[in-house]
């Protein structure tokens, strides 16, 4: 792989210039004018304030939104002294994009990016968006050039290339994307950002703001149509690229903590590791809650533990772009205007309205806010629209008391972030404004979980001096988690009193956490199993990741007690997470994913320990062709293994009968010959890999270390634990889940959904199966270790892009409705003749339709009959469940009942029109 260009060391010291300085004096007095940082954060907040509250919305809202409230925070900036570079700076472009040492300049970032940024605008205006997946393709690959030799460059292109071309390709999944997404075109439809509506389940109060927000932030910058009956085209892009960002960020993170201090190529591994791990991979395309509180988790931890193992007095570098000064001190100032300033200027604008008329002016008033679906109040199933007042009406819990309350706590953090220089204590303040996105990501356990894991740490570490000397800002903590994740809660407890706080923290909270609510119940074994398929390609090495955690805190240099200390917060991380959701009653099979990451970066670490260091002179060409021969070889192993078993592309065709589908795949394997010239292929790429592996550079002879036999014992051991898990997915049983099935299970709650009986991927999951138990038995032995743990890298990625590109674009038409919908509009020839949904509620049928669709879900049908009864001689389209088909038809009696979908295209609903 392209990680052997990468530093074997920590990165500080590799290069202390990406991240920081040591403590130096100031070479010159900051450029600073007052006036000019008032104007420009009076103008940026004034500008923002007044579209908040126009009695209309601008096109495009949010985007404007955000350039003005970016001027307001470079205001900030100046007032600092931190907007304007000074001489001394040094510039962007010889420490970011500039020309490595012995780079042709055509691979330096000033000449790839912008060619990609190019390729990504032009090829988008001219393929259009069937056409963005290539573009998106073509772009990554151009910027690939620089990442060779730029570790965080190569994570975010690596992990782009695996989750972002066919992001929003394929249909949102019922009932929780578009249940969520619902949520989201509602905020826009009626300009509401504090009380969630959720269709025809009136308030909705179950989940905190942040997905909600983030979503439609992306819907309203990208100027998609949010109104009734407006069918937008491809919201998928909208609503899944705020998972996507917050992905990428966990994955850059979790590579910047480990590079710290065990080294670039370590960092590096951790990340793809963690990228290629099931549980992360799938919910990076999921737009649900449960990527924003891992993601943001994950960063808020990644930070902590580079504050934790940064030298107390080093400062951040000032570098300069153009004229601006660029600093991680200004970033982080930056974030936290850009979160708390949007929040208190909107609480602000709800007791304020801007008209524009005879009297223009802003209108001073109590705060209202409108009950219902904004343009759907005439639609069957929705509540009749009507303006409502807060439950505190007292004028202190008015939303512009509440603003200006928040306005001054921002104003105290500005002062201290303004003051501060030093990384250390700047990566404490990125933790706890991440824990405060967590809090509004999923709740309490978005603050409480990583309290719980620092706690543990300092016991574990006996590190009490971070904490009774300050260095944690306990207090500057609770205030940052107070401004800028506290204001939506207060708000919505200030409109909706005890029935929101009655709904999530005690109905979603507490009773999920004690009695149960939904899902499923079990023992410790429960998530044990679900953790097994979701680390499934590095399941094997699981049990060495372990023993090498063992054989570290034995270590006494400085150096291995830096890494033995991030260790243990790993170690204190995945037994917190697990404790806690095992502790709960209510059970889902995702609820284990916040003990992910920990999982998968440790064994990142592992990996990048076993692969050992390397010595002599390098052959550059040599070492890069083994990385990709090694990327390479597992693939034709892969075809050519599933080819013996069965059929590998695994879509049954449509000729075959019902009866015969269960066997048709394994009776169709490929020709014994295809098959064993691609294992054969594959041998040879893995073969020349390793010859070229060791003629790379000069060495000796290997020497065996004590740790070889350890790590040959649990590889081997974890090699049968891997092929057990492989059994399971790629093997059918007389019960419920089928195996291939157990994937999808890793991020959807309704696990009895049915299966659509013409897929069948146990050949190729048997394929994945057997080689990755293969690579992972080689690397038990020492003079393969080095290129069967590359290979079984490689077959983790192959395995990814099997499962985005492939499998999941498969399933998505039979677990959402984009399709059924889609063919609504084409088919009705006026607005007139309507979308009626009866007897379901997955949500699908309200996010497509605006929510202008007729829902009955009552079983006695009398409101369906009136309706029928008011609406004769229409023509209008029906979407239901198959398994509701004959008694609909009943219920419509001699009406023709025309079917415009089959199940092979939707195995769980059905589009059909009759005339009314």
């Amino acid at each position: 792989m392209a990680a052997v260009v990468l530093s074997e060391q920590p990165v500080a010291a590799a290069d202390p210039s990406l991240s920081s300085l040591p403590n130096v004096a100031e070479p010159e007095a900051p450029k600073r004018n007052v006036w000019l940082g008032l104007a420009l954060m009076v103008l940026g907040s004034f500008a923002s304030l007044l579209m908040m509250s126009f009695e209309t919305q601008l096109p495009r809202g949010p985007l404007w939104g955000a350039i003005a409230v970016a001027t307001a925070a470079a205001g900030v900036l100046e007032l600092f002294g931190l907007l304007r570079a000074r001489p001394s700076d040094r510039p962007v472009g010889v420490a970011w994009f500039g020309a490595k040492a012995g780079e042709p300049f055509w691979m330096a970032p000033q000449v790839t990016l912008p060619l990609a940024l190019l390729a990504l605008g032009a090829g988008g205006m001219i393929a259009g968006i069937s056409g963005l997946p290539w573009v998106i393709t073509v772009a990554l690959l151009v910027l690939a050039l620089s990442a060779l030799q730029r570790p965080a460059l190569f994570v975010y292109v690596a992990g782009s290339l695996l989750f972002l071309p066919l992001l929003g390709q394929y249909g949102l999944w019922d009932p929780w994307e578009t249940h969520y997404g619902e949520v989201a075109r509602e905020i826009l439809s009626r300009d509401d950002w504090i009380t969630l509506w959720w269709a025809q389940d009136e308030w909705f109060r179950s989940k905190p703001i942040f997905i909600f927000w983030s979503e439609a932030l992306t819907w309203g910058a990208l100027g998609m149509p949010f109104a009734p009956d407006a069918n937008p085209s491809h919201p998928e892009w909208a609503l899944r690229l705020p998972i996507y960002a917050l992905s990428m960020g966990a994955l850059l993170a979790s590579y910047a903590a480990i590079a710290r201090v065990f080294g670039g190529r370590a960092g590096v591994l951790a990340a793809l590791v963690l990228a290629t791990t099931p549980y992360f991979f799938f919910l990076s395309h999921q737009a649900i809650t449960d990527m924003p509180f891992v993601a943001t988790m994950t960063i808020a931890l990644s930070l902590l533990l580079i504050a934790l193992e940064e030298p107390a007095d080093r400062k951040v570098e000032r570098l300069r772009l153009g004229g601006l000064q660029l600093s991680w001190q200004s970033v982080v100032i930056v974030a936290f205007v850009m979160v708390a300033l949007p929040q208190a200027l909107y609480l602000i604008s709800r007791n304020l309205t801007f008209v524009l008329d005879k009297q223009s002016g802003f209108w001073l008033h109590r705060d209202v806010f409108q009950f219902g679906s904004a343009g759907n109040g005439d639609i069957s199933g929705n509540a009749a629209l009507r303006t409502r007042g807060p439950y505190l009406t007292e004028l202190w819990a008015q939303p512009m008391a509440q603003g200006i309350l928040w306005l001054l706590g921002l104003s105290g953090l500005l002062w201290m972030l303004g003051r501060e220089r030093r990384s250390q204590q700047l990566a404490m303040f990125g933790f706890y404004l991440f824990c405060s996105f967590a809090w509004m990501a999923k709740g309490i356990p978005g603050f409480a979980l990583p309290g719980l894991i620092a706690g543990f740490y300092l016991v574990a570490t006996g590190r009490w001096s971070l904490l009774l000397s300050g260095k944690l800002r306990i207090a500057a903590g609770m205030l940052t988690i107070a401004v800028t994740g506290l204001p939506w809660y207060v708000a919505m407890y200030g409109r909706l009193g005890p029935f929101f706080t009655d709904r999530l923290l005690i109905h979603d909270h507490i009773n999920r956490l004690a009695s149960g609510v939904h899902g499923d119940t079990g023992s410790i074994q429960y998530f044990l199993w679900q953790l097994g398929y979701g680390a499934f390609p590095w399941l094997g090495l699981a049990p060495a990741a372990f023993v090498s955690f063992i054989a570290l805190t034995r270590a006494d240099s400085q150096e291995d007690q830096s890494r033995r200390r991030s260790l243990i917060l790993l170690a204190m991380w995945w037994i917190a997470a697990f404790a806690l959701f095992n502790g709960m009653v209510t059970k889902f099979h995702h609820y284990i994913f916040p003990a992910v990451p920990p999982m998968a970066i440790a064994i990142g670490v592992l990996l990048d320990q076993m692969l050992g260091r390397e010595e002599g002179e390098q052959n550059r060409a040599r070492k890069l062709g083994s990385y990709a021969l090694c990327a390479l070889a597992p693939l034709p192993i892969v075809l050519g293994t599933a080819g013996l078993w069965g059929d590998v592309r695994g879509i049954i065709p449509e000729r075959v009968l019902a009866a015969q589908r269960a066997s048709w795949a394994e009776q169709h394997p490929w020709h014994g010959a295809l098959c064993a010239g691609l294992i054969a292929l594959g041998v040879v790429l893995f073969s020349v890999a390793l010859a070229l592996s060791r003629h790379a550079r000069e060495h000796k002879p290997r020497e065996r270390k004590p740790q070889d036999a350890a790590f040959s014992v649990t590889l081997i051991a974890g090699a049968v634990l891997a092929a057990f898990a492989g059994r399971d997915l790629s093997w059918t049983t007389t019960e419920r889940p089928l195996g291939h099935e157990r994937l999808i299970d890793l991020f959807v709650y309704n696990y009895q959904r049915p299966f659509p009986d013409h897929l069948d991927y146990r050949p190729i999951l048997a394929g994945f199966s057997i080689v990755i138990f293969a690579f992972t038995m080689a690397a038990a032995l020492p003079w393969l270790r080095r290129t069967a743990l590359y290979g079984l890298l490689g077959c983790a990625v192959w395995f990814s892009a099997w499962s985005l590109d492939v499998y999941i674009m498969d399933l998505s038409p039979h677990w959402g409705q984009r399709e059924l919908i889609k063919r609504y509009y084409e088919e009705r020839k006026s607005p007139k003749e309507p979308l009626v949904a009866w007897q379901m509620n997955w949500k699908g049928e309200n996010l497509y339709s605006g929510n202008h669709v007729h829902v009955f879900v009552q079983l006695d049908n009398k409101q369906i009959t009136a309706w029928l009864g008011k609406n004769q001689h229409k023509n209008a389209y029906f979407v239901l469940e198959h398994s509701r088909l004959a008694n609909f038809k009943r219920l419509l009696g001699a009406r023709k009942v025309e079917e415009l979908s089959t199940s092979r295209e939707n195995n769980k609903f059905i589009l059909v029109r009759a005339q009314i």
